[in-house]
């Protein structure tokens, strides 16, 4: 499993950057023997073999790794940084989609020219269409595209099981979050964490956008049966063992949707959702499983979506707002693992922001991913905005070099990177 509070040393261990960069250079210098050379503007990075992995490997007795092996992964990360141009930086902060089933209609540039971080498959882009309803073609696809890419991917998709079934090409019905609550065994949500797991690398998949850790407060609920019920504590205990099952067989997991999507009584997908808790409500309810879960089950990522919360932010969405990320999640919770946001181009979002304005709003705001592009010309345009913010001072360097820190160290804690 990930160790994410590791990821709260990197501003101690950088400053110490001189012993880190000695360490690596004399006593780690084959960490890339199984990689290609680290990137710069015209070389590539070392590549992952998406099988299954032990996280848990280079850590100590109690799954805590050394202090010797965070200086090697800082130092990894400095030397990677080191090599890379603006552009590759801007990249590693984008997650795409792609539309159809031709790895060459747009998904390739992407991937090799524009340097972008990650990429989700998504069944109702069509992506699974013939001949990619086969698992061998989707590993293939996924084999070719970390080729391809100066910095090994996250390749992600959505798998929640019940309506939000991504793989059902290949696995048929799955059962849902509530259903894994209606076991009332904690282990049937691992069981099928556990199974997610080793089905998804065997796709090439090393990213799951789950488990939901929204809690049930109305009906009828928009999410359905995707919660795993009305109780901050079960959702904690429940979604906290689907999380186990895939990050204990290697593949990074994500809490969604912050700061909860439990009390909304309109779809997202088609507008800007309003829920009215008070701050203590709030605190009592949607920010309760993160309290319980961010330590104890240390998640890889968070997702922050397009909702607005008065108590919080009475202007921004979520995701946008940096009183959310950073004031909330990052101050107040403590994480200091990577946050994604929810699609960019959803209604809550599209109607008040173009794709582009909306990812630099979210890369200030706190957020070190962004997702939502799904074509070069949409990811130029985020990239574009991004340089544009970075000039006129609106978007610090600094605010980019945390982002890509915070990718690079989840990316070498889940093999994506090797050391």
């Amino acid at each position: 499993m990930q160790n994410r509070h590791f990821a709260n040393t990197l501003s101690l261990f950088f400053t110490i950057s001189l012993l880190c960069m000695t360490l690596f250079l004399s006593g780690c210098s084959n960490l890339l023997a199984n990689a290609k050379t680290v990137p710069t503007a015209t070389s590539t990075a070392g590549k992952s073999s998406p099988t299954a992995i032990s996280v848990n490997a280079k850590s100590d007795s109690h799954g805590i790794p050394t202090e010797a092996l965070t200086r090697a992964q800082l130092a990894k990360i400095q030397h990677i940084m080191a090599g890379m141009s603006l552009d590759q930086k801007l990249g590693q902060l984008i997650v795409v989609e792609y539309l159809g089933n031709n790895y060459q209609n747009g998904l390739h540039y992407m991937i090799s020219q524009q340097f972008v971080g990650g990429f989700m498959y998504q069944q109702s882009n069509h992506n699974f269409n013939p001949p990619y309803n086969v698992e061998s073609n989707v590993y293939a696809l996924s084999q070719r595209a970390m080729q391809d890419a100066k910095i090994p991917l996250i390749i992600a998709t959505d798998q929640e099981g019940g309506l939000v079934n991504r793989l059902y090409t290949f696995h048929g019905y799955l059962p849902s979050a509530a259903d894994m609550a209606a076991s009332g065994n904690p282990n049937y949500a691992l069981q099928q964490g556990t199974q997610a797991a080793k089905w998804m690398l065997q796709l090439g998949i090393n990213t799951d956008l789950a488990p939901v850790v929204d809690v049930h407060t109305v009906d009828p609920a928009i999410l359905e049966s995707r919660m795993f019920g009305s109780d901050p504590q079960t959702v904690a205990t429940y979604a906290g063992a689907f999380l186990n099952g895939l990050q204990n067989n290697g593949v990074a997991a994500c809490l969604k949707h912050f700061p909860g999507l439990g009390a909304i009584s309109s779809d997202p997908h088609a507008g800007l959702p309003t829920v009215n808790r008070s701050l203590a409500d709030l605190n009592r309810i949607d920010l309760a499983p993160y309290k319980l879960m961010l330590q104890k089950d240390q998640p890889a990522m968070i997702m922050s979506t397009d909702v607005l919360m008065p108590a919080i932010d009475p202007n921004l969405p979520a995701e946008l707002s940096p009183k959310a990320i950073t004031g909330i999640l990052r101050n107040k919770l403590g994480y200091d693992g990577v946050v994604i946001t929810d699609g960019l181009y959803m209604g809550g979002i599209s109607q008040r922001w173009s794709l582009s304005e909306a990812a630099v709003l979210s890369i200030i705001a706190g957020d070190d991913m962004i997702e939502g592009p799904y074509t070069p010309g949409l990811v130029a345009g985020v990239v574009a905005a991004f340089q544009q913010a970075i000039q006129q001072g609106t978007l610090t360097m600094a605010r980019v070099n945390q982002a890509v820190e915070r990718i690079l160290l989840m990316k070498i804690h889940y093999g994506m990177i090797k050391l």
